[in-house]
């Protein structure tokens, strides 16, 4: 579904949902100015459309003992097709990897990993990342501190008009 498809009942939804996935049908009809069942049918759509690809939940990973999140930057030792399959399908099911993006530029891909400790992430590098297809360079950046994060999408949703 492209964004020109969408409606602006359909961005009030998705606003309302962005800022609280656990709202109730009823509450969320309420706050679009809606009805349960037809507001239920539009946010099925989105779903069924892959606009809403999924809710979740925000862990704080320093209470589940995961001390350490660094950006790793990795270097290929070619960009051809094979070689960059086979080092992404390697990298997919490893768990330290919380997400795997490809850039432009001087490096190839930025990996965001977490690990327990200093010694933890050492081990990780040397047993998983130096071991992982094709790689030619690898580069970590520590998180000192993380001054902004979200996953929210910075539109703006037209205000609902009352009844």
């Amino acid at each position: 579904m492209s964004e020109t498809a969408l409606t602006p009942v359909d961005l009030a939804l998705l606003a309302q949902l962005q800022q609280n996935p656990r709202i109730s049908m009823a509450e969320l009809a309420e706050k679009t100015n809606s009805s349960v069942s037809p507001c239920w049918r539009r946010v099925k759509r989105l779903e069924e459309t892959k606009v809403i690809e999924g809710y979740g939940i925000s862990l704080n990973r320093k209470a589940l003992g995961f001390g350490i999140e660094a950006f790793v930057f990795v270097k290929i030792t070619s960009h051809s097709e094979e070689q960059a399959v086979q080092f992404e399908t390697a990298l997919k099911p490893v768990r330290n990897i919380l997400s795997c993006h490809i850039l432009s530029g001087q490096d190839d891909y930025l990996l965001r990993v977490v690990a327990r400790d200093i010694d933890d992430f050492a081990e990780f590098g040397r047993k998983v990342l130096a071991v992982l297809p094709h790689v030619r360079e690898v580069r970590s950046a520590f998180v000192l501190h993380t001054i902004k994060s979200s996953s929210q999408l910075p539109f703006d949703a037209p205000r609902a008009e009352k009844r």
